[in-house]
């Protein structure tokens, strides 16, 4: 699943990295890795830095809440990254929201 995340980032498709990174995250705290073990929290910050990437608005919005979960679960070595998918999920919705009333 990394491998593909890896592919599809290379292939310049970072809402599919983002997707498989986060799969990945799921995966290895199914298989009870710890939230703090350094391979999740590396794969929670590929997921974060490949949505950063997503330039599909509607798109990050979809993906949005479910990397603010996994944020939550484990916010990683970066202080304030959970706040940070937060405060951009919130401008994106903002952004949605001016556009959709012509604001």
């Amino acid at each position: 699943m990394e491998v593909r995340a890896d592919l599809a980032h290379l292939a310049g498709d970072a809402a599919a990295s983002c997707e498989l990174w986060m799969a990945a995250v799921d995966a290895r705290l199914a298989r009870q890795q710890a939230p703090d073990d350094t391979e999740v929290e590396t794969a929670v910050d590929r997921a974060h830095h490949q949505w950063q990437h997503v330039r599909d608005a509607a798109r990050a919005r979809a993906l949005g809440p479910r990397l603010v979960a996994l944020r939550r679960r484990v916010p990683g070595q970066r202080p304030g990254a959970t706040e940070a998918v937060q405060r951009r999920l919130e401008l994106l919705h903002t952004l949605q929201q001016a556009l959709t009333t012509g604001r």
